[in-house]
């Protein structure tokens, strides 16, 4: 068979069902086979080959599951650079796909010929162009392996034309889908990080995005329970524990972080920390951040461990494995008492929470997230992006279950919103409904994917929280450097009208401008058929709470 055909026997007995892409004369050797096969490889054509990958990614953070996004070789190719940043530097697992001009035009400067392997190597987990026929099929299967060993990430395969065409040797009854193998901690490190967690006064967990990569959330709640040790999530871990557990401690983080996070989190003097990376959004001066505490850090991935401090104990191992282990040495020493503060946290929470019933109008932004917290279960999907939104959405959304909260942590991607929500949803058979929180200019990226939504009938909800600024950037600006320029938009309540824009697209939705009519307004997206756009009204000079490091964070409309 040739090389295109075994590739799409693989997916299949590689469990991919679905594939999100745009296809292009450089790539439709391969289409031909993927249409042969379209009952059992589903495809969704997007606007954007960005959005593609968007879409892949928001399949997996959603079900676990992995999806291809494919396109063409030149502008199409290179539009894929964003979304594979996004997606490898969250730990997302997925193959990217891209048509190449035949062998004898590479180097040539031919017509859309440029080479992406090198292009997408610096923000892929691993990239390579087929060029042999011998070894093509062992290089393909190696891709899949590495992109869900050890820490998961994006590969990239460029696949020119005139290969995609190539006989191979490749026999699909043969074939045994990859096994990867994650690395387990030893006895000894379990036995140490246990003793450090006893001699502690104030211990804290920190549950990390890779926690619920691992699919390891329940396990680590339970030890935690058993231990009395208060839970503290990453804002990638959003969801891992429920935000009314007796042991939820917050998010701790200068951004998306909370009061009742970062105040937990100070206090304590031992941190386990599983499946996290301690970047600088969470962090912040790392100084007041380390300060009187010694680390625990456990992660699947070697480099990780003492990249940014160096831990008292770092513990290379599969979140899941490490986990289980200190189950079984906790349930050996029997429930324990925890410290004092154990008790109180139910009421600190309620204490420190910050203040959504705002009544004003225009209306504040913070108001739209008590709305939604009260508008919506435990099943429904969010996505965000990035911006001043991302931050109040991280900061006030309550999320009561792993992997409904899919967002773009690392790279801070706008336009990532709406195809991810494609995707989330299309993996679950549009069983559940998914929001995509944004501002209004983020709005305005990848807004195409309204009509993919539409024309695949997927009736996410797009709640746009209108403030007519590029509101982050204008904080940054005013008390960063003391001016104004450039963020101003005030257009997009003048003169664009989103909700034309979304009927255009064959959607439907309404503006909002009284916080009362919210909660009728989510009623009726939550019915609809269509995706359903809701352009919020906000107060244009609403900020958001962040600081230099977790102990001096400014508070904003409390």
């Amino acid at each position: 068979m040739n090389l295109s055909e075994a590739i799409v026997e693989i997916m299949i007995k590689e469990g991919i069902t679905d594939a999100f892409g745009i296809p292009g004369a450089s790539i439709n050797a391969l289409y031909s086979q993927m249409e042969k096969k379209k009952d059992l490889i589903h495809h969704m054509t997007h606007r954007h080959e960005e959005a593609a990958i968007h879409a892949a990614s928001g399949y997996y953070r959603a079900s676990g599951r992995m999806a291809v996004a494919l396109c063409t070789s030149g502008p199409g190719a290179t539009n894929f650079v964003t979304g594979i940043y996004s997606s490898n530097i969250d730990s997302i697992p997925l193959l990217a796909i891209t048509g190449q001009a035949v062998r004898s035009q590479m180097g040539k400067d031919a017509f859309q010929c440029v080479d992406m392997a090198a292009i997408a190597k610096p923000v892929a987990k691993h990239t390579v162009c087929l060029t042999n026929p011998k070894t093509a099929v062992e290089e393909f299967v190696n891709c899949l392996r590495i992109a869900k060993e050890g820490k998961p990430g994006v590969v990239l395969v460029d696949i020119p034309l005139d290969m995609q065409t190539v006989e191979v040797d490749f026999d699909p009854d043969a074939y045994v889908p990859v096994a990867v193998n994650l690395p387990k901690a030893s006895p000894s490190a379990i036995k140490a990080a246990m003793n450090l967690l006893s001699e502690a006064k104030n211990p804290i967990i920190l549950m990390g995005g890779g926690v619920v990569l691992a699919h390891a959330t329940q396990d680590l709640i339970e030890f935690a329970e058993i231990m009395n040790i208060p839970v503290c999530t990453t804002y990638m871990g959003k969801g891992g524990i429920p935000s009314d557990h007796p042991l939820f401690a917050g998010i701790p983080g200068i951004q998306c972080g909370s009061p009742m996070g970062n105040t937990m989190f100070s206090e304590s003097d031992v941190v386990l920390a599983i499946g996290n990376r301690f970047t600088d959004r969470h962090t912040g001066n790392i100084a007041v951040y380390t300060k009187g505490k010694r680390f625990i850090h456990i992660n699947v991935e070697r480099s990780e461990i003492g990249k940014i401090f160096t831990p008292d104990l770092g513990i290379v191992a599969d979140a899941k494995d490490a986990i289980g282990q200190m189950i079984a040495a906790a349930k050996a020493a029997g429930p324990q008492k925890g410290s004092d503060r154990v008790a109180a946290i139910p009421e600190l929470r309620q204490q420190l929470a910050r203040k959504m019933d705002h009544d004003s109008i225009p209306i504040n932004p913070h108001r739209v997230f008590g709305e939604l917290n009260k508008a919506f279960d435990d099943d429904t999907l969010f996505t965000t992006g990035c911006g001043i939104t991302q931050i109040w959405s991280g900061q006030m959304q309550d999320i009561n279950k792993p992997k409904r909260y899919l967002v773009s942590g690392g790279a801070g991607c706008l336009g990532y919103d709406i195809p991810a929500a494609i995707g989330a949803m299309k993996s679950e058979n549009c069983k559940n409904k998914a929001v995509a929180v944004m501002g209004d200019f983020g709005f305005q990226f990848h807004i195409q994917e309204l009509g993919t939504a539409a024309a695949n009938q997927i009736p996410l909800i797009v709640c746009v929280i209108n403030n007519a600024y590029l509101g982050l950037i204008r904080q940054n600006q005013v008390f960063g450097f003391g001016y104004e320029y450039g963020v101003a938009m005030p257009e997009n309540m003048e003169q664009i009208d989103f909700v034309k824009v979304a009927e255009g697209f064959g959607c439907e939705g309404e503006r909002v401008f009284n916080p009362d009519d919210l909660a009728a307004a989510f009623k009726r997206a939550k019915a609809a058929t269509k995706p359903y756009v809701i352009d919020v009204i906000c107060d244009k000079q609403a900020h958001c709470s962040m600081g230099p490091d977790i102990e001096h964070i400014k508070e904003w409309n409390n």
